[in-house]
């Protein structure tokens, strides 16, 4: 007995040795696949909004950072987890880029490794299992995920994700044993903890990216396979485990839903049915699915926007899309029994990009590489299965698939170290885009406006010039275009410009702001505080604009008006020291000094308690005079 207790401890070393060099293997060449991030620098598409000119994530850890992160719509998402990460990230490594990409890194790489452990205690497909992991870590469509520090969200709620569907196979093998009739009681047992650290899991997993709203259905195509519950299970039991278990963790996704749509409706982010009618959505839809598909097999062309179009898809396309999409559905139900990998990884591909295929347009996009990080792993099972019990059918040697697999991976290891550099800087994205994508307004403006500030004046107008002429009713192109008029001097284009994209979009912060600089650039203080005025009715973080309107007012003399608008902030934002700073400077120049220091000392009281050492260098140095 004790010989046969040492040779299973030993098989056992053998098997976790195994399985920590695959992790090892897998970990290094990922991290070999996106070590060039180190070369990367923010980009001011979204990386602006969320890192580089985000005051309050600049704030850093603080007790109203947490706050903020847990009930800010900014960005028109709600994703509190994701907030926190980077308000983390800009605590360790500030405004350094290379630190925010390889934490960026690191949660990808934890990712590949738990979908191999995840996989392969599952499965017991250990190979299989490595394949399918370290496609999902090489493969170029990942590059946008991980290369993109604003899509922080994409990798961290994916780490959830995995982590739930672990805590969720733990809590169905106990489930198996846990009463004799097969079934578990949630009330105080271990099978309620066990359950209670899915909902945890899933409840951070939402809080990172609500895209994860379909993991309980996930959850249920693996316990058809590989998990098999539904095989250990009749009647009730059945229904319990397919859908009563599943109800809490439905009714989260249900409100993440709700609480997201609102977000993104006040973010202005969501088109309405006039601008994006049904038809074009579910063409568009049918359309993406498949197009996903040939970007996972032949990833070339990739680019951070791909333009909807603006009629939609040919009806023959759609046509086409939908007939493929029902044969292959119906072949996987058909197989179910047989082949439970292509049911569960078919349905895995369809289901989880549900949130994101456009029935519900969010932003210009008519499909993106990043809604591809959890969505593909439904392909690559597929494949890896596919491909496996084809080699054992045809008595294939074993050295043939290993090897047709080290050269696919290696293969797709080099396209995303390609794929990566073009993440270097906006201006290569950007060149890049619009080289393989065709009337891609929103990159002509960016590219344009990015032309502009590097004083390539001519190369700008003729981009923006485009952007315009590609979407007419596109505001912000209208405004950028505003801009580079005013830097060549020609006021009365760059008026006409910017009262145009006020027209489309009144409520344009940036638009009323640089306007407003405009006018007071040329001695139109009046008009000028107007336009700020308006800039701060839409502004919640306002302190550059506020700034801007105090220096007109000041520059035109009127004192009490800019007072006014102050004070009446006030009833508003308490608690803002920018409004106490400013109002003490307008109370020094009015020669109330008494006053004056009153307003700067709660202002500096204001700032030390948020933090805001900006701020308090610059009440300081009022003080000082």
């Amino acid at each position: 007995m004790n010989i046969g207790h040492r040779t299973l401890s030993t098989e056992q070393r053998t098997k976790n040795g195994r399985t920590l060099l695959v992790c090892c293997v897998l970990a290094g060449v990922t991290f070999a696949a996106f070590e060039g991030v180190r070369n990367n620098d923010f980009l001011n598409y979204d990386d602006d909004l969320y890192i580089t000119d985000n005051p309050r994530v600049q704030e850093g850890l603080s007790f109203e950072s947490v706050v903020w992160a847990f009930t800010s719509r900014h960005t028109g998402n709600w994703h509190p987890l994701t907030w926190m990460s980077h308000i983390i990230d800009y605590s360790m490594f500030g405004l350094n880029p290379a630190g925010h990409h390889f934490v960026s890194v690191g949660f990808h790489i934890a990712n590949v490794v738990l979908l191999f452990l995840i996989l392969k205690k599952m499965t017991g497909a250990f190979w299989r299992s490595a394949f399918v992991a370290a496609v999902f870590g090489l493969h170029p469509l990942a590059a946008e995920s991980v290369a993109w520090v604003a899509e922080r969200k994409n990798v961290l709620s994916t780490f959830f994700a995995f982590l739930t569907i672990a805590a969720y196979f733990r809590y169905t093998q106990k489930s198996a044993v846990g009463r004799a009739d097969g079934e578990t009681s949630l009330k105080g047992g271990p099978g309620f903890w066990r359950y209670a650290v899915v909902v945890i899991l899933f409840a951070a997993g939402l809080l990172s990216k609500p895209m994860l709203v379909t993991l309980p259905c996930v959850l249920i195509l693996l316990d058809f396979w590989p998990i098999d519950r539904f095989e250990q299970a009749k009647g009730l039991i059945w229904l319990r485990r397919t859908f009563i278990e599943k109800i809490p963790l439905l009714i989260m996704s249900a409100a993440s839903c709700v609480v997201t749509y609102m977000a993104q409706a006040e973010g202005g982010t969501v088109a309405d049915i006039a601008a994006v009618p049904m038809n074009l959505r579910v063409g568009n839809a049918l359309v993406s699915y498949i197009r996903y598909i040939g970007k996972i097999f032949y990833p070339v062309s990739l680019a951070v926007l791909y333009p909807r179009a603006v009629n939609g898809p040919a009806l023959w396309q759609a046509g086409v899309c939908l007939l493929l999409l029902v044969l292959v559905s119906a072949l996987a139900f058909i197989l179910r029994r047989r082949c439970g990998w292509l049911f569960t990884g078919w349905f895995w591909y369809l289901g989880t990009l549900v949130p994101v295929i456009g029935l519900v347009q969010v932003g210009v996009q008519g499909m993106a590489d990043r809604y591809m990080y959890l969505p593909g792993i439904g392909i690559y099972i597929i494949v890896a299965w596919l491909a496996g019990d084809l080699a054992m059918k045809l008595r294939v040697p074993k050295v043939i698939p290993a090897a047709a697999g080290v050269l696919v991976l290696g293969v797709l290891l080099m396209m995303t170290r390609l794929q990566v550099q073009y993440w270097r800087d906006s201006l290569l994205l950007y060149e890049r885009t619009l080289a393989i994508t065709e009337n891609n307004y929103l990159m002509h403006t960016k590219y344009g406006n990015l032309l502009r500030m590097a004083g390539r004046m001519d190369e700008a107008m003729r981009h923006l010039r485009r952007a315009v002429e590609i979407k007419p009713n596109f505001a912000i192109s209208h405004s950028n275009l505003a801009l580079a008029f005013r830097d060549k001097g020609m006021f009365a284009e760059a008026e006409e410009e910017f009262d145009y994209s006020l027209k489309l979009n009144p409520d344009s912060v940036m638009t009323h702001n640089y306007y407003g600089i405009m006018l007071a650039e040329h001695g139109m203080y009046d008009r000028a505080m107007g336009q700020f005025r308006d800039a701060l009715r839409a502004d919640t973080h306002f302190s550059g604009v506020l700034g801007n309107l105090c220096n007109a007012g000041i520059r035109a003399g009127k004192l009490d008006t800019v007072l006014n608008v102050i004070e009446d902030w006030k009833l508003k934002k308490p608690g803002d020291g920018e409004l106490y700073y400013w109002a003490g400077i307008i109370y020094g120049l009015k020669g109330d000094n008494a006053e004056a220091i009153k307003q700067l000392e709660k202002a500096l009281e204001m700032a030390n308690s948020q933090g805001n050492e900006k701020l308090v260098a610059r009440i300081k140095e009022q003080l000082e005079r």
